[in-house]
């Protein structure tokens, strides 16, 4: 077989041609035994790379899970879903306080003055809220973020008013001095 040209050999039992490369009817030889041997190596290498590549995806995934509650964009409260009996808990289902923990929130909320507890102070409440009832991290902090946005609204609406309200008074007070 003339190798360079692509030509398949006529004969029909395997024949030894130059470099090491054996001619099989039908079929053209592209690689030597050498580049055979070359290959067979570098796609050992590349499974072991996968092999490792595939243990530290899993070491990070692993490592990821533990560290749940903490996620870019600013927010560092995301938990795993909670199983709680035969029951789960997931982020598509509505957190209801009972009212105990609604009390306990609110006092807590009561002495921060609107302001949102660090990650420490979270994860306290949430042990103390679990006792009267389910609850995540996430909920305690979204709790606390509607409720200091609800505070403000409260603020600006009672704002907004007091001046309507005072300048009704004065007016009325104008009109029946007159």
């Amino acid at each position: 077989m003339n190798r360079d040209k692509g030509k398949a050999c006529a004969s029909t039992t395997p024949a030894e041609v130059s470099g090491g490369a054996w001619e099989v009817p039908g079929y053209v030889v592209v690689m030597t035994d050498e580049q055979v041997e070359v290959l067979r190596k570098q796609i050992s290498i590349y499974a072991t790379i996968c092999e490792q590549l595939l243990e530290m995806h899993h070491a990070l995934t692993a490592h990821q899970g533990s560290i749940a509650g903490v996620r870019s964009g600013g927010n560092l409260y995301r938990d795993p879903p909670v199983i709680h009996g035969d029951k789960k808990f997931t982020a598509r289902q509505r957190w209801q306080p009972t009212q105990m923990q609604l009390h306990i929130l609110e006092s807590i909320f009561g002495q921060g003055n609107g302001a949102l507890p660090g990650r420490q102070k979270i994860q306290d409440i949430t042990a103390e809220l679990s006792q009267h009832g389910q609850v995540a991290e996430t909920n305690v902090y979204n709790w606390f973020q509607n409720r200091r946005a609800r505070a403000k609204r409260n603020l600006k609406r009672k704002q907004a008013a007091s001046p309507l309200n005072n300048g009704e008074s004065e007016a009325q007070a104008r009109s029946s001095s007159n």
